[in-house]
């Protein structure tokens, strides 16, 4: 009598187990891809989180100093930049003064600076300026500059007048002014970009990110 083969033991029966070194090196190769590709997404998403966080923060420093204005009933100042203390470290933030001396006083030098970014120590003397609020730090990745309604470069540093009425006094600018936060980090060769424009009628402040708009 002839006996049946066992179940699962037959060679014609066999399974192919395993896989060849080319289709090893195939699929360690796509996961790298893979690998690479999220990881590049999640820095710049993580970035462009960063930047907008900072952005939120100067933008409450900036309705903080436009409320002390009108609650003070006198100009205020709002000093920002980045100092690069070297390649690898810089300081980035924000400076809200109050000009404690007479209103009439402080104008009459604004006045005479429009259109430049000079004021000397007398004539900050002359306009009773102190510190309103601690120095506000920002990360060292984050670069905080000005850049006018003409669009030129983007400068390492800024400042504006809030006044009582909680208007908006610029050196050069028009009908905004115009703070940049940009990433120190490169994505596609260009910073990551966040806009606070500062209504110089109203003084108030919105958020944007991109191309200017006067």
């Amino acid at each position: 009598m002839k006996r049946p083969a066992a179940f699962g033991l037959h060679p014609a029966a066999s399974p192919r187990h395993g896989f060849t070194l080319f289709e090893l090196l195939g699929v360690l190769t796509l996961i790298g891809i893979v690998l690479v590709i999220l990881l590049g997404s999640y820095g710049s998403w993580g970035t462009a989180q960063a930047v907008t966080g900072a952005a939120r923060i100067v933008e409450s420093g900036l309705q903080q100093a436009r409320a002390l204005a009108r609650t003070q009933r006198a100009f205020v100042g709002f000093e920002y930049g980045t100092l690069s203390t070297n390649d690898a470290q810089a300081i980035t933030g924000f400076q809200i003064y109050l000009c404690t001396n007479d209103n009439a006083v402080v104008a009459s030098v604004l006045a005479q600076h429009q259109n430049t970014t000079e004021i000397s120590d007398s004539e900050y003397l002359s306009m009773g300026i102190i510190p309103a609020a601690p120095y506000q730090r920002l990360s060292g990745h984050i670069r905080l500059g000005n850049q006018s309604e003409q669009r030129t470069a983007i400068t390492e540093s800024g400042s504006l007048f809030f006044r009582p009425d909680g208007s908006a006094w610029s050196w050069d600018d028009q009908h905004g002014h115009y703070l940049t936060l940009t990433s120190r980090e490169l994505f596609n060769r260009a910073p990551l970009l966040r806009i606070l424009r500062v209504d110089l009628a109203t003084g108030l402040v919105t958020l944007s990110k991109g191309e200017l708009q006067p």
